[in-house]
């Protein structure tokens, strides 16, 4: 190929995913909720109060290095006086990424001597892709990604004294874009290794090794001053957005891992499954987009999964493949959630792998009947693939733009601005979207799962996953819910708020949404409606019992999605009540397995709390509980009661439980009694 064009194909390549990069911006403007929670950290840091969420608050909120130092530069850039501006800042230092990613690619398939079928096809499924587009510029850190993984590529496949320097670098580059870039960086560097052609590559296997490893140690040293900073700084190189997501899903083996792996193929059609997810809208799931385009999403899906079996394929694209497949096993098995920020790196080995495809069939239709299969099937596949790629992307767009106008400068952004000057600085938040509703309020937040706060990771190991028994814990000045999100709190739980908060606000697009004709509307109106709770009072006391007697010992189980101690009768606890209590509540009650299975059943149980001090008992509560006899007794009950007002800074609250006439399968509960002061 002459020089000029060897030279001009990657610039146009570059330009076009400029153009195409930028004009998604100016259409949409779309912003990702993620960047605000890691935009917070950075503002933070440019502004002088360091790498934090909250002033004063060491705590590793964010993945990805330089997706969190990069928006600090552009905040510094604005003088820290626009946070729009630096948002255009970043999102040009990710299009640019972008662009360097589409010149690599070509440069790559130019070195292999790609047909220019193929090389049109891996630029177009780039520049044509909508979460590879909107990721580049909603302020997320996945043009960077694909930047290094071009990279890293590139460095494969071209052999030469740097070669070393080249792929250590890419490799250290992926590790500072994401931490779970290792990942990739084993897969592909396996497939180069598994499927290593001596014809197609000036080395041997063992060669390929010593390479890796003085790749690796490149890698470990532009990377290590970055793990070193956190442990020191943060007291663990592990961020914490890492710790607050685990917890979830079942226990994850390696035979597990590789069990899923080797079906995957076979299970598209599956929930947990996110081959089909590469080349679909980000949340398709949730509705409103074409069958026909998920079945075709499948179909390609598959094909770039199995396309490492196909002998006689060229080593980069079986190894392409072969990461494809290991990505979405990684993705398909650890995620609790197909998250749609991860998938544009296994889009970028799909493209790869479908060009070096289409190489191979260009090269079977060079004469005879080659040429005409080659004409009949291989343009008007590449022309469907593309066409249908770009058609995604300009949907999504005319979504996405939807979505910044009605959700995110329509609910959560206003959110976030009432709390700001509604709430006092130092109240705190509780909802699931930290990212607007974090940043434009400044509070602290109680996020689920608690990517913001150890306090909430705290609370679910106590309390589990329950959003209500985790409010009722951590007891949030505000609480910002969906409508759709109330059955995450327990029926018990939802009673017990609703004595403590009341709605203030509510903040709704809905009918603006509905009146929407794109596609993917559903998507929308999961985000239209949010209803803002105040706490009216907040407990004043929730201290550990100071004695517990029990038949058994006691443990912590729960019950109802709420959290209890169970204790069996005959019990008695005893707690400690401030001599400024006003009002008791605690809910009581027993375990199912005393009244169903299998045997003999409890014949029940009289729960009592007495008030004890100023040199006096008070009752507050009498009372038997059969659930056997009963079934209204087969769930928490509750109780509310008023305390003795006193001076005695030694009065105590004691509980117990009297068994029937047995003491069969007595496993009775409380909940942790909360004791509040006078309004």
């Amino acid at each position: 190929m002459p020089a000029r064009k060897l030279f001009t194909a990657p610039i146009l390549a570059g330009l076009l995913a400029v153009v195409v990069a930028l004009g998604f911006a100016l259409y949409t403007a779309h912003a990702w909720e993620d960047y605000y929670i890691t935009y917070r950290t950075s503002k933070n840091l440019a502004t002088g109060h360091g790498l934090v969420f909250n002033h004063g608050e060491k705590l590793h909120t964010f993945t990805s290095p330089l997706g969190v130092l990069l928006p600090a530069v552009a905040s510094l850039l604005t003088a820290n006086t626009s946070d729009p501006a630096a948002l255009w800042i970043f999102r040009l230092m990710c299009i640019a990424a972008l662009a360097g990613t589409a010149v690599l690619l070509v440069r790559m398939a130019q070195r292999l001597q790609y047909a220019r079928i193929a090389v049109l096809l891996l630029v177009a499924c780039l520049v044509s892709d909508a979460k590879i587009i909107d990721f580049t510029i909603n302020g997320m850190e996945t043009a960077f990604m694909l930047l290094f993984l071009a990279y890293a590529l590139w460095a494969h496949t071209n052999p030469g004294p740097r070669q070393w320097l080249h792929l250590g670098g890419a490799w250290a580059g992926l590790m500072w874009t994401r931490p779970d870039s290792f990942i990739y960086i084993g897969l592909i560097a396996a497939g180069f290794w598994l499927f290593h052609d001596a014809r197609q590559q000036d080395t041997t296997r063992t060669r390929l090794l010593g390479l890796f490893v003085r790749a690796g140690l490149v890698t470990t040293a532009l990377y290590l001053p970055w793990l070193l900073f956190t442990h020191f700084y943060y007291g663990t190189a592990v961020p914490h957005t890492i710790t607050a997501k685990s917890g979830f899903g079942g226990p994850h083996t390696v035979v597990g891992f590789l069990r899923n792996a080797l079906v995957l193929p076979l299970t598209t059609g599956e929930g947990g499954n996110t081959l089909a997810h590469t080349f679909l809208p980000s949340y398709f799931m949730i509705g409103g987009w074409p069958p026909a385009l998920i079945m075709a999403a499948r179909a390609v899906g598959i094909l770039c999964s199995v396309a490492w079996l196909f002998p006689r394929q060229r080593t980069e694209t079986r190894a392409a493949s072969f990461a494809f497949l290991g990505g979405h096993a990684y993705l398909s098995y650890f995620p609790y959630f197909p998250f749609p920020w991860y998938l544009p790196s296994t889009a970028l080995l799909a493209f790869v792998t479908l060009s070096g495809l289409a190489h191979q069939a260009a090269g079977l239709a060079t004469a005879g009947a080659g040429r005409v299969i080659g004409r009949a099937l291989l343009l008007p596949l590449a022309a469907g693939l593309i066409a249908g790629a770009a058609w995604i992307t300009f949907q999504s767009a005319r979504q996405l733009g939807a979505q910044q106008t009605y959700i995110e400068n329509g609910t959560r952004r206003q959110i976030g601005e009432w709390l700001h000057a509604n709430a006092r600085p130092s109240d705190t938040v509780f909802m699931e979207p930290l990212g607007y509703i974090g940043f434009f309020s400044g509070l602290k937040t109680y996020d689920f799962p608690g990517m913001s706060s150890t306090e909430v990771v705290e609370a679910r190991q106590k309390v589990a996953n329950d959003w209500g028994a985790i409010i009722r814990y951590l007891q949030p000045d505000w609480v910002v819910l969906r409508p759709h999100e109330l059955p995450r709190i327990s029926e018990p739980n939802r009673l017990l708020l609703a004595r403590r908060y009341h709605p203030v606000k509510k903040f709704s697009t809905l009918e603006a949404v509905q009146r929407l004709d794109v596609y993917g509307k559903q998507y929308l109106t999961h985000d239209a409606t949010f209803d803002v709770y105040k706490l009216d009072r907040k407990m004043t006391y929730t201290g550990e019992m100071e004695k517990i007697t029990s038949l058994s010992p006691p443990s912590d189980h729960v019950l109802d999605g709420v959290s209890v101690t169970l204790v069996h009768a005959p019990s008695r606890m005893i707690m400690r009540s401030p001599a400024d209590t006003a009002i008791l509540e605690v809910s009581y009650g027993f375990l199912a397995g005393a009244y169903s299975g299998e045997g003999e059943f409890t014949d029940g149980a009289t729960f009592q709390i007495d008030w004890q001090g100023d040199g006096r008992t008070v009752n507050l509560l009498d009372v038997v509980i059969d659930p056997v006899r009963f079934p209204d007794h087969r769930r928490l009950l509750h109780f509310r009661g008023e305390v003795p007002a006193t001076k005695d800074r030694n009065a105590h609250l004691i509980f117990n439980i009297l068994p029937g006439d047995t003491l069969t399968k007595d496993w009775t509960v409380w909940t942790q009694p909360e004791l509040y002061s006078a309004p």
